[in-house]
């Protein structure tokens, strides 16, 4: 408790007409009833809306004797009686008091604030402001006005709008006052009202305005109220008194409009618990915060809230999306309906798609969510254009309801030259879908079909096969046929070897050749069993070539000598610049090496003459047997 006091009497000179204006302005902006009583032999208690403020209109109520009065947030008047024992009382605006408990210290004046009520005792020691408990009557000090001042405040309130206690007092400096209960500092607003010999018995602060009733004096002195707005130095303006033959103490209380309330209902169920879900917070926020939990049964009912104003609605539990709404409040009652709840979902993880070797197929694999906290029922997979990533409309579904966390897209082979995504999308109970999970930017490069069913035929030396299955991007040109080291080109599907050799067992192979590349080569070996030249007698020296070629790491340099030149064999390699890389030895290169046939071969691993390897590129390799020569090109690639 402070007895620190601060009186302050600014003499600001407001002219009448503006004060009325001001009142004006702030009672017909504001709603509530002035309730005001008399001591006395039951007078009747009167109360006013304030209407046409000053000009107001009393109506007269029941009848009982006030010395002090007050009145809470909800419309409860507490009314006290008696001098020096004071009674305290309950009631409303309609309904006639009741005693409720004897207080233990006299009161001349009640306040009601901060949810408590309060008065002012007049013969407590010391003199001051208490609490008042309504339960058991029993009064505690609060501030002690009187000791240094003087002050005795019969009329006392406390507004809600600056936290702050009004009192008038004629004794000490007398006039209007402000009171901080919690510093004790207490400021002069202004001076006695103007009247002669007037006192003040009655005050009640509502609208930010001080009513000052149950003025005592010469008969006929109006009632006084002071806008607090004009801080101090202000004026009182005069309205009418209800008693205006008739001198008393009395009280005064400031009943509040009724604030108009709503109630808001809705019932909450999960994607997952169509019934109803138990247990959510429910928060209605807005001036004031509302909050409930749905019961068994998902239903929430927030009662008592505030009408006309805006509110955001905040439904929340565990392992479910928080609902988020807003509500503008009317004066009706509002339904809800029914608000669906999703379960909190999570994406599949770590989606990688792996194209094979062979380019024609594509496996895509992933991670279950984490965590896995809802029942996952399966997966989706989608296949999209890597253009088209932010656009699932362009998707393409290749698999649903998949049960694993591997699929092979067997498609890959059949589609366009392009870049491709996928996506896999869990799907949980209720069919709710968590959001889709990315894979990898692979491209679709050209896939070189072989030919198929290839075969020789070992009586006739026909080779046959089946044109390759078609592939998207690349167009087929010819095929290339080889026998041991010698090829020959075609674009027919068959080719017949000649000059065959009764017995001898030939490699045949064949392979696609496109804009864009070739296929693999398709190999096999055959017995000619049919009629042929029967001896290996070599009458001609040629160059037959290589195989394979291109070729890594090494390749076979077949040719024919005829007996004449076969000791003047040589066989050279060069490269694009035209230096000699290697030379083959006559002893490599004498066509008996080549048992059964008139033919000899030699193997180029790739090196130099100092068995170092050379670099990839294109080779010549030249023949040179007497007064013959020819040379042919071969690729190495590594």
């Amino acid at each position: 408790m402070s007895d620190v006091l601060t009186i302050s009497n600014k003499n600001t000179k407001v002219t009448s007409a503006l004060v009325v204006f001001l009142f004006l302005v702030s009672c017909l902006a504001a709603e509530g009833t002035l309730f005001v009583g008399l001591e006395g032999s039951s007078p009747s208690t009167f109360t006013s809306d304030m209407t046409g403020f000053p000009n107001v209109t009393w109506t007269s109520g029941y009848s009982f004797d006030v010395s002090g009065a007050a009145a809470a947030p909800d419309g409860t008047i507490y009314l006290c009686e008696g001098a020096f024992t004071t009674h305290l009382y309950q009631a409303t605006l309609t309904t006639a008091p009741q005693q409720i408990c004897t207080i233990s210290e006299d009161m001349s004046a009640l306040a009601y604030g901060n949810d408590t009520l309060y008065g002012f005792s007049n013969y407590a020691d010391p003199k001051g402001i208490y609490s008042i408990d309504p339960a058991s009557g029993a009064a505690t000090l609060v501030l002690d006005v009187y000791t240094g001042t003087g002050f005795r405040f019969f009329a006392l309130d406390f507004n809600p709008e600056d936290g702050l206690f009004y009192g008038y007092t004629e004794y000490g400096a007398s006039g209007l006052y402000s009171i901080n209960t919690d510093t004790g500092e207490m400021i002069q607003l202004t001076g006695s009202i103007p009247a002669s010999n007037g006192q003040g018995r009655g005050l009640a602060v509502g609208n930010n305005t001080v009513y000052l009733t149950a003025t005592r004096g010469d008969d006929g002195i109006p009632y006084f109220a002071y806008d607090i707005s004009q801080g101090a130095g202000g004026s009182w303006v005069e309205f009418p008194n209800p008693y205006p033959a008739y001198h008393s103490t009395g009280g005064a209380a400031f009943v509040p409009a009724p604030i108009p309330t709503i109630q808001i209902n809705g019932h909450v169920v999960g994607s997952d618990e169509p019934n109803g879900l138990e247990g959510c917070d429910v928060i209605l926020s807005g001036e004031v915060t509302y909050q409930v939990q749905t019961d068994l049964n998902g239903y929430f009912l927030l009662d008592e809230v505030l009408a006309n104003a805006d509110y955001s609605l905040e439904i929340s539990l565990g392992g479910y999306e928080t609902y988020n709404d807003n509500i503008q409040a009317g004066t009706d009652d509002i339904d809800l309906g029914t608000i669906l709840m999703n379960e909190i979902v999570y994406p599949a993880t770590d989606v990688v798609v792996v194209v094979n070797d062979e380019n024609t197929e594509a496996e895509i694999s992933w991670n279950p969510p984490a965590p896995l906290e809802r029942e996952l029922e399966s997966y989706d997979v989608y296949r999209f254009l890597e253009a088209n990533a932010t656009s699932p409309v362009l998707w393409e579904l290749i698999a649903d309801n998949i049960d694993e966390e591997t699929y092979i897209d067997a498609d890959w082979i059949s589609l366009e030259l392009d870049f491709y995504q996928y996506a896999v999308v869990a799907i949980y109970t209720s069919g709710l879908e968590a959001e889709a999970a990315l894979s990898n930017v692979v491209e679709k490069l050209p896939v070189f079909n072989p030919p198929q069913n290839f075969t020789v035929d070992e009586y006739s030396g026909l080779a046959t096969w089946d044109p390759p299955v078609p592939a998207p991007g690349v167009t087929l040109i010819e095929y290339s046929v080889f026998l041991d080291a010698e090829m020959f080109t075609t674009t027919e599907t068959e080719w017949l070897f000649e000059d065959l050799i009764n017995g001898v067992i030939y490699i045949a192979a064949i392979q696609a050749v496109y804009d864009l590349g070739e296929s693999n080569v398709i190999e096999l070996e055959f017995q000619y069993l049919g009629t042929g030249a029967g001896n290996n007698l070599i009458s001609t020296t040629e160059l037959l070539g290589n195989y394979p070629n291109p070729f890594n790491p090494s390749t076979t340099i077949s040719f024919s000598i005829s007996n004449e030149q076969n000791e003047q064999i040589e066989l050279i390699i060069y490269n694009l610049k035209g230096q000699k890389i290697k030379t083959f030895s006559p002893s490599l290169c004498h066509p008996e090496l080549v048992e059964g046939r008139g033919e000899a071969s030699v193997i180029w691993n790739g090196t130099n003459e100092n068995n170092q390897p050379v670099s990839s590129g294109i080779y010549f390799y030249k023949l040179k047997a007497g007064g013959y020569e020819q040379t042919r090109r071969m690729l190495l690639m590594k």
